[in-house]
């Protein structure tokens, strides 16, 4: 380990999996926020600069849906710095296998000068001048198992989750997430495109979640967030959970609680009732 991995705290703190065959009661609103945005010290993490993202993909890039989400978050979080930039990369633009081939440089200040790329990938190519150099905070990697498990160890994915990506079980889409004293600093989402896999609702959950909601809350009925794949028709919660994370009254490293308390005061009286009826 080199010493700027020293200084970030590696974090991969949820996956999307097949549905569970059991499901757990339903927790209490206060403690489902708390579960989702706490993390294992019990502080929030949030992002304090503007991030870049980019998407490696091999197939369909989902570019449309990716984008839309972007805006969605740019617009409904007031105080989340933002989205600066959205790239896409096709690895059919890469002649190469990416095991012995690929390097991530990771994190800087900054790359090239961009703001919000802190994250370097290096595709070496026959030459130098068939090197492809990405930068950017929040890379989404859309690609077949093989290729994943790749970019998931070139990234420093945890052992657990990584284990049951390459598995190819429960495990179809995860994200790690790289902090600094609770700020984050750098974003991995990994996808399974080989599996018959809900592709959309995973770029959905782990996008959201490479923002500060760092776990899953077992049975909820309110979030997405909820380790079962089910789609949410009303997504209003995800962002009201969001705008009370991003909010001028909460920095990083407060108590989860600071955030719970914000949320029940911007969340509407019906889901606060729903969660909370016993």
């Amino acid at each position: 380990m080199t010493p700027i991995f020293r200084l970030f705290a590696l974090s991969a703190m949820c996956f999307f999996a097949l549905p569970a065959a059991a499901q757990t009661q339903e927790k209490p609103i206060y403690d489902q926020v708390v579960e989702i945005i706490a993390s294992e010290r019990g502080t929030v993490r949030r992002w304090a600069y503007s991030p870049k993202v980019t998407v490696i993909h091999d197939g369909e890039a989902y570019q449309d849906q990716i984008n839309g989400l972007v805006e969605m978050v740019n617009a409904r979080v007031p105080n989340f710095p933002g989205v600066g930039e959205v790239e896409f990369f096709d690895l059919s633009q890469f002649n190469r296998r990416l095991a012995g081939n690929t390097q991530f440089r990771m994190p800087r200040q900054d790359f090239d000068g961009v703001e919000g790329s802190i994250v370097n990938a290096i595709l070496r190519g026959e030459d130098e001048t068939d090197d492809v150099s990405l930068t950017g905070s929040i890379f989404i990697f859309l690609t077949g198992l093989e290729d994943g498990i790749t970019l998931g160890a070139l990234t420093q994915s945890t052992r657990r989750l990584s284990r049951q990506f390459a598995e190819g079980t429960e495990t179809r889409c995860y994200f790690n997430l790289m902090s600094k004293n609770d700020e984050l600093r750098a974003g991995f989402i990994f996808i399974n495109n080989d599996a018959a896999t809900p592709i959309a609702e995973c770029i959905y959950e782990e996008f959201l979640q490479t923002l500060g909601l760092l776990n899953d809350s077992q049975g909820s009925s309110v979030f997405t967030f909820d380790n079962t794949g089910a789609v949410r028709e009303n997504r209003d919660p995800d962002f009201r959970l969001l705008e009370a994370l991003y909010s001028d009254r909460v920095s990083p490293g407060d108590d989860a609680h600071v955030v719970a308390d914000l949320f029940l005061n911007i969340a509407p009286a019906p889901i606060v009732e729903i969660a909370d009826k016993p």
